[in-house]
């Protein structure tokens, strides 16, 4: 197919390769070829996840690219995922196409998602990761429901929520290393969620708070909250799909 692409998804925190199992089936229904690699951590509950950081999950999907062996892929980040997918065009800027923020975290050199965060949110992820032995970040039922996946019926809500696992902790507090900026240089494209309530004040800090630093790239807004590849996956393929074939 001429316009088949491959695109390598990232997932975000507390998830694992399984939150883009719809956006993976809907994209391959368009006849693109679809990676989804799993970061480091997204086995047990209770496993010991004090080791991984930045270079883990870069390490990750830059093996998944390089065993697919194929020419330059469409990189897609999720939320946290954002940071991942600019450390790997870092570090293979020539096996990427173009970068694809799904109301994701585009950080520049030397920052922390921790620092992007507002001071409250950062206070109260810090709190939730003194919880647990390894600093892990356990996500609560209440936020998880109310301002990250409030679209979803109770069931989809529930089941997702079982197969969320605490998030390491040293991915959200160190900060990233980049030799160029790779957001504002490589093709990108940002994916903004009309109703995303994940981060304070909402909408407004994932676009323009975050789309802002991508330099003018192009920016399509779509209806859904923050896990939307979860409550409206064909939705999010389709944007994918969409911005995957425009000129970034």
């Amino acid at each position: 197919m001429r316009n088949q692409k491959t695109f390598v998804l990232v997932h975000g925190s507390w998830q694992g390769a399984w939150s883009w199992d719809g956006v993976r089936d809907r994209l391959r229904g368009h006849g693109h070829r679809v990676l989804t690699p799993a970061l480091p951590g997204r086995g047990a509950f209770d496993e010991d996840r004090s080791w991984i950081g930045h270079d883990d999950n870069v390490a990750a999907v830059l093996a998944a690219i390089d065993a697919e062996g194929t020419g330059p892929v469409v990189l897609a980040g999720h939320s946290l995922g954002g940071v991942t997918i600019s450390q790997v065009a870092d570090q293979r800027p020539g096996k990427v196409a173009q970068l694809i923020y799904c109301d994701a975290f585009a950080l520049e050199d030397g920052e922390s998602v921790g620092d992007a965060m507002p001071e409250q949110m950062r206070t109260a992820v810090r709190e939730l990761a003194a919880t647990r032995a390894d600093r892990s970040i356990p996500m609560p039922w209440e936020l998880w429901r109310a301002n990250f996946i409030q679209t979803a019926s109770e069931q989809l809500a529930r089941e997702s929520f079982r197969r969320l696992v605490p998030d390491p902790y040293r991915p959200v507090f160190e900060p990233i290393r980049l030799q160029r900026p790779v957001h504002r240089e490589l093709p990108a494209s940002f994916l903004a969620f009309t109703h995303d309530q994940a981060v304070p004040p909402g909408p407004a800090f994932w676009h323009p708070g975050m789309s802002g630093r991508l330099n003018g790239a192009r920016v399509a807004e779509i209806d859904g909250d923050h896990e939307i590849l979860l409550t409206a996956p064909e939705r999010l393929a389709d944007a994918l799909h969409d911005a995957a074939n425009t000129p970034a």
